[in-house]
């Protein structure tokens, strides 16, 4: 079979944008072309993309993988730590504009959900400390991160896609409603954030819409008797545990 880049990125669970990334800068699947230039995966590319994914989420950086495909013995590591510590060191002296970049080509040549679980969630919990400096710089990064995903959700909404609504639902963190929303870009979902969780929540008043509630704790017994309230109203509702 033959798929559209769109297909192929959907079938894959990556982005378009990361596809051509892959092309362009490190010579990774060579799709046929349509007369009119337009790219067309086949099944192939398929398991080649998924075997890139592979390593990508064990923490291999993408410009390191091509040689890697031609070695199937090879040993696996995890570089997360390092993309880590990459940012981190850029964050403490102040590099703001290197770090900005950095999040950003991460957020294009790996999967998203990777980045966000490996990379950027440990990353904040190593600038968590309650101390002025240390708060500031957490600060900055949140800011970047929230910079980042509105910049994949705009880009999202140029596509077709389900329209959803994020928000917190007694949540500490706000910054992880924006975390849980980047996770879930490029897979056809057209994403708005309620960026500051309401005191009282009300999905009904948007019943045609899918909702994702990111919260934190144990689900009460109550809770779940209101959660079970609010499925009954909207057209879905998930709520996401922290």
């Amino acid at each position: 079979m033959s798929y559209s880049i769109g297909e192929f990125a959907r079938l894959c669970g990556i982005t378009a944008t990361t596809l051509r990334a892959w092309q362009r800068r490190y010579g990774l699947l060579k799709p046929l072309r349509t007369d009119g230039g337009h790219r067309l995966y086949s099944d192939d590319d398929v398991q080649e993309a998924l075997k890139i994914l592979d390593w990508v989420k064990k923490g291999v950086p993408v410009s390191q993988v091509k040689p890697l495909l031609a070695r199937p013995g090879a040993r696996r590591t995890n570089n997360w730590v390092t993309l880590q510590e990459s940012m981190l060191q850029r964050l403490k002296e102040g590099k703001i504009e290197s770090l900005r970049q950095l999040i950003y080509d991460s957020g294009r040549e790996s999967p998203r959900p990777e980045l966000v679980t490996e990379v950027l969630r440990p990353l904040r919990s190593q600038v968590s400390a309650n101390i002025p400096a240390i708060m500031t710089l957490r600060e900055i990064l949140d800011g970047i991160i929230i910079a980042y995903t509105s910049f994949c959700l705009e880009g999202d909404k140029r596509a077709p896609g389900d329209n959803c609504l994020i928000t917190g639902w007694h949540l500490n963190d706000p910054c992880e409603i924006w975390l849980e929303a980047l996770k879930r870009t490029g897979q056809g979902h057209r994403i708005d954030v309620l960026p500051i969780p309401p005191a009282t929540l009300a999905p009904e008043i948007f019943p045609d819409r899918k909702w994702l509630l990111v919260t934190t704790g144990k689900l009460t017994a109550v809770r779940k008797k209101q959660i079970e309230q609010w499925q009954e109203q909207v057209i879905s509702l998930d709520v996401i545990t922290l």
